[in-house]
């Protein structure tokens, strides 16, 4: 796409991708006055005074599945990968979710401090993974990006012997109870990451306290995790985590605390038991929830937080197409797919969402390799067997946004009308930091849609949304 163009007032870029083929299409309109009532089916009024939360970031993972595969292509194909995510020529993601340590999506399982009996921590070190699989392509992506990638850790969980199952996986908690060696030694592996990452030149925004922490209370659960209730998470952060990064100069400023970061129906109830308690909320930056279960759940509880706590952001922070009951979980070109994420990421903004973290960023055509076995598919796809990657359906999707709402984007309220009350177009409106206007529009049906577009600063515009396309406006 190259950079986007900064027009003169009163015309209108717009970039569509469709079912039929179109992939970023660029045309070019201009604002008019409309006199007379068009027979259209949608109507959306812009309000540029009523405005709400700021945009963070959207991005995908840098797990070591993603490294392992994108460092099976030539190297002229890394670089062009990376730069069809991150450069300016490219989706522009502004975001990347690092783990701390392995999780499912690593060729095995293992931690930064796998030895036991160490409780001082000494043989805490980055492993092959991070060397091979994560720093080269993090230091790339930032190479060729314009701006500032804001990078975010996430523990799946700590090494085994600091757990009363003494497992990686299958559930377990930290031995014994907040304050205790073992969450204070568990608080120390977090920093002991963002220090050592510093000294990688890869600076560290921010941190989701563990990997789904209600998941991790499941026995049967087969990869690296931990549980954590409410309570626990509170006491862990207000007693431990909180002071340790404190310690270490990595105060609100510097390090933004995410709490929860696990399924969006009990999110509610999770962040208020830790916000409820001002010795833990102090340090607490934002709310991280994934979005496996959104089919089931209340989107306001996103507002009702949002309002309650307004000192803080709310952050999609993990999505992926995981098709459990199907023996394929890598289905190249489905535009199915494309509809699931464009229509999540839009509800999740409408409800005050900062920003959207897609997971793995390439995957192999099997969906891993996981030493889990836990397959599913990614925006793009790399054929391992020889030198070629696919861009899915779903990293054009990811593009609509990424590339048009840049960091500290606005989201504007707006009306949306439609003369049948289909409910079958969804959209979203945002004001850039460079005052341009930015509308996206989704028409999941499979016929041509006409939509008014009403700017009381500039006019009006009738487009024809193709049949099962999306398209992103930018007017200034």
């Amino acid at each position: 796409m190259g950079p986007l163009p900064k027009t003169p007032a009163g015309i209108i870029q717009v970039y569509e991708t469709s079912r039929n083929g179109h992939r970023f299409r660029p045309r070019q309109f201009n604002f008019q006055t409309i006199q007379s009532r068009y027979n259209v089916d949608i109507r959306i009024s812009l309000n540029r005074k009523k405005r709400y939360q700021k945009i963070i970031g959207f991005g995908g993972a840098f797990s070591d599945s993603s490294g392992l595969n994108i460092k099976k292509l030539s190297q002229k194909l890394q670089i062009r990968l990376l730069r069809d995510y991150f450069g300016s020529d490219g989706i522009e993601y502004s975001a990347g979710r690092i783990p701390i340590g392995g999780t499912d999506f690593s060729p095995r399982p293992y931690t930064y401090a796998d030895n036991p009996g160490n409780e001082t921590l000494s043989n805490f070190s980055l492993q092959t993974e991070d060397f091979q699989y994560k720093i080269p392509y993090i230091k790339m992506a930032q190479k060729f990006s314009s701006q500032r990638i804001l990078y975010f850790g996430s523990a799946w969980g700590p090494p085994a012997w600091m757990k009363t199952n003494n497992d990686i996986s299958h559930g377990g908690y930290l031995r014994g109870r907040p304050e205790g060696k073992y969450y204070k030694m568990f608080a120390q592996y977090i920093v002991k990451f963002i220090q050592a990452y510093q000294k990688q030149n890869i600076h560290i925004w921010g941190i989701t306290i563990v990997n789904e922490p209600i998941k991790g209370t499941d026995p049967e659960w087969k990869w690296n995790c931990l549980a954590l209730n409410s309570t626990l998470e509170r006491d862990f952060l207000k007693l431990d985590l909180g002071p340790e990064l404190y310690r270490n100069g990595f105060k609100r400023d510097r390090i933004a605390v995410m709490i929860y970061d696990d399924q969006l129906p009990r999110m509610k109830s999770f962040a208020e038991t830790i916000m409820n308690d001002e010795n833990a909320a102090k340090y607490v930056s934002g709310v991280a929830f994934h979005w496996y279960e959104n089919d089931h759940a209340n989107r306001n509880d996103m507002d009702d937080l949002y309002k309650k706590y307004p000192g803080i952001f709310i952050l999609a922070s993990e999505a992926c197409e995981l098709r459990k009951n199907d023996s394929h979980r890598v289905h190249l070109g489905s535009w199915k797919a494309f509809n699931h994420y464009a229509n999540d990421i839009i509800e999740d903004l409408n409800h005050y969402s900062s920003g959207w973290i897609d997971w793995n960023l390439a995957l192999n055509t099997e969906g891993g390799p996981s030493w889990a076995g836990n397959l599913v598919d990614a925006p793009i796809i790399i054929n391992t067997t020889g030198n070629e990657y696919y861009k899915q359906p779903t990293f054009y999707a990811m593009g609509h946004f990424s590339k048009f709402l840049t960091p500290d984007s606005i989201r504007l309220h707006f009306d949306l009308i439609e003369a049948k009350q289909l409910q079958t177009v969804q959209a979203t409106v945002f004001e850039r930091p460079d005052y341009g206007i930015v509308m996206i529009i989704l028409n999941q049906n499979k016929e041509k849609k006409f939509v008014e577009i009403s700017d009381p600063k500039r006019g009006q515009l009738i487009f024809e949304m193709q049949s099962e396309s999306m398209a992103s406006f930018l007017w200034y």
